[in-house]
């Protein structure tokens, strides 16, 4: 069913999420109300990422499956389940979004299903901490991020230490002390949070840069010795001496051609006018430096990591807050599917039509050869 709603909040009963719509009245009068709960939501895609205005009230084409009817004074069943469209023309900000499977949600939204783990972008810390107080919010401008207050969250703040605040990778020493003051700092924001911090954490945090600190340092160079020819838009014409310019500098640097730092790459060329997200995501500037480089290849390690999750624990949902548009944009426009663990790393599909537009994203096909491959959590180093 498909309700045309004056307005709609957003709620709690008995422990569910809530949805309250209230639907067009006639002659003054008020319209028809119905409040229900959701299994679940569809993830939105790239366009309507575009077209959200995160900063103020998005109007969101929102689809909910599972749901059943709590109050409503329609003729509605209430012993059905059904599916409910609506557009939500919302009061609430979303700067904090929620990347998915499939797409991404609104921050509140995303962490609705029991026991997600939400992963924190550095941005989203900053975030949270500006805005809550023991659990209280702080801020007079409404955020989905309010609605998860005082819901007793999974949090996973492990990329937080992992990218560290030198804009280089971090000693055991710094992803320590960026643990414990991360750690300190959620639990002063968010009491009822509960903290995914083990004390294998620091153990597992090294593990993966190590694992990944040769791969790191090979894309620095190849985006260091692109950067000088990729700052100013690059015309049409350009195009496609700067597209082979890209692959044969992969190939110097030993950078895999399926990489997305790779793929990123190209998209900056290829999108019009410099106006895609992964030439903003990878912050080529006049005297661009390792240390932008790096800050680049860590927002790209959050989407290999969030991969990697969903590829070896399938069953645990799991959602990465960001409060970067274009990290997000990047992440819909992979259209990353089929998730799957080989041997000790993963594999998925992409489909980047909207980062590569037009033949390029066939040609990108070709080029690669293959399916794109990821065989580590954080670094394609194998074909």
């Amino acid at each position: 069913m498909t309700f045309e709603p004056t307005s709609a909040a957003i709620g709690q009963a008995a422990g569910r999420s809530t949805i309250r719509v209230q639907e067009n009245g006639c002659d003054g009068a008020p319209g028809k109300a119905t409040t229900f709960t959701w299994e679940r939501v569809e993830p939105l895609g790239y366009a309507e990422l575009v077209a959200a205005d995160l900063n103020h009230g998005p109007t969101i084409p929102l689809v909910f499956q599972g749901c059943r009817i709590i109050d409503t004074d329609t003729e509605l069943d209430r012993a059905q389940v059904h599916t409910v469209r609506l557009t939500l023309e919302s009061a609430f900000r979303s700067r904090t979004i929620g990347l998915v499977r499939n797409g991404w949600l609104p921050s509140a939204l995303a962490a609705d299903v029991p026991d997600t783990i939400i992963l924190l972008d550095r941005n989203v810390v900053s975030e949270i901490v500006g805005r809550f107080e023991g659990g209280k919010m702080t801020g007079s401008r409404s955020d989905f991020l309010d609605l998860l207050a005082s819901k007793p969250m999974r949090i996973n703040p492990v990329l937080f230490a992992m990218e560290g605040n030198v804009r280089a990778m971090p000693t055991p020493a710094l992803v320590l002390q960026q643990l414990e003051e991360v750690a300190a700092k959620l639990r002063r924001a968010l009491p009822k949070a509960q903290l995914v911090l083990g004390s294998d954490s620091l153990r597992g945090a090294m593990g993966l840069i190590e694992e990944s600190r040769q791969g790191f340092k090979r894309k620095q160079a190849f985006l260091m010795q692109l950067a000088p020819a990729l700052t100013a838009p690059v015309g049409r014409k350009n195009a496609s001496a700067r597209w082979i310019e890209v692959f044969a500098a992969a190939d110097a640097c030993k950078v895999p051609r399926s990489s997305l730092v790779v793929l990123a790459a190209l998209s900056s060329i290829v999108v019009p006018n410099g106006q895609g997200p992964a030439k903003r995501l990878l912050k080529f500037k006049t005297n661009y430096t390792e240390e932008d480089a790096y800050n680049a290849l860590a927002d790209l390690r959050s989407l290999e990591f969030l991969i990697y999750l969903f590829s070896w624990f399938a069953s645990v949902p799991t959602t990465f807050f960001t409060a970067d548009k274009d990290l997000a944009l990047f992440w819909c426009g992979l259209c990353a599917s089929e998730f799957e663990s080989r041997g000790r790393g993963v594999h998925c599909s992409l489909a980047p039509d909207k980062l590569l537009p037009g033949e390029y994203a066939s040609q990108w096909r070709s080029w690669v050869a293959e399916v794109p491959t990821q065989e580590t959590p954080l670094d394609e180093e194998r074909p």
